[in-house]
């Protein structure tokens, strides 16, 4: 069978499409964000920490949009049964890169919010920092923890795209999948709810910081994508056809990792933003103190 993203009518049924649209569109808008970021950035006060690790999770999430296309190209999103033996071994190798560079990327964009904290509230001793300490240390080690689990979850590892291999051992994929997932969705509440406080300490107007909260708000999207994501674990998890079921849950995996690169990016492009909100929250000023403008 030929390599192809399904995008015809003719063949058998293919639903990679939808992981192909969205691995493609997903980081070009990420790309354009990121962008926009760094020139806001290099115009004004400078690149960060936080800048630097933004840029490494877009490079990522390039690498995985690549993965997950060459994984449909040779046969995912197709029935198991319709793909050549071939394909199927290398369409399940691409799908196992992804795996692996999935749980990267939003422990970098996570990294970079966490660092973009340290650098908006440039506060030297707090609650807040020792707060912050501690989420990028949890962040890291369970990014990491997860990373090379996913790498060795089958034993020998060649048995997760090949399935003649035996004996073999491989992780059950439900409860695998859903406590990184559930992991995924503490730690947004978490960086939700951790900047909400600071912010009316900076020195901005009311309408500025209100308006700033609602920026840092719009990273409830990414929750719902994470949890929208959990719902569709079990169906993905329980379908036996490994090329074909766990589709929609990957989509959304695509869809999650480069909305978080997306509003990570935000706080930094805020004047636009408020300036669309303003029927909302009034007339917002441009213009801020030094301060606020520090980030």
């Amino acid at each position: 069978m030929a390599p192809s993203v399904g995008l015809g009518t003719e063949g058998p049924v293919q639903r990679g499409w939808s992981l192909w649209l969205a691995s493609v569109l997903g980081v070009v808008i990420a790309a354009l964000f990121v962008a926009a970021r760094i020139v806001q950035r290099l115009t004004k006060i400078g690149l960060g920490p936080d800048d630097y690790v933004i840029v490494a999770a877009l490079v990522a999430s390039a690498m995985l949009s690549m993965t997950e296309c060459q994984a449909v190209v040779y046969g995912y999103g197709r029935k198991y049964k319709d793909i050549s033996p071939e394909n199927r071994i290398l369409a399940r190798q691409w799908f196992y890169g992804a795996q692996i560079v999935y749980k990267i990327v939003p422990t970098l964009t996570k990294v970079s919010i966490v660092c973009l904290y340290y650098r908006i509230f440039a506060v030297s001793k707090s609650w807040f920092r020792t707060a912050c300490h501690l989420m990028n240390g949890f962040i890291i080690a369970s990014g990491l923890a997860f990373t090379i689990a996913t790498i060795f979850q089958c034993n020998p590892i060649a048995a997760f795209w090949d399935k003649t291999i035996s004996p073999a051992k491989c992780f059950k994929n439900e409860p695998w999948w859903i406590s990184f997932s559930v992991i995924q969705i503490v730690t947004d509440f978490a960086l939700l709810a951790l900047p909400i406080s600071r912010v009316f300490h900076l020195s901005m107007t009311k309408a500025e910081k209100f308006g700033l909260v609602l920026v840092f708000c719009t990273g409830g999207f990414v929750t719902f994508a994470s949890i929208y994501r959990a719902t569709t674990l079990a169906s993905s998890a329980g379908d036996p056809d490994p090329t074909w079921g766990p589709i929609p849950a990957t989509v959304w995996s695509v869809i999650e990792v480069n909305a978080g690169i997306v509003c990570a990016c935000l706080p930094m492009l805020r004047h636009p933003f408020l300036k669309l909100l303003s029927p909302i929250i009034g007339s917002v000023r441009t213009t801020t103190n030094q301060h606020s403008r520090s980030y």
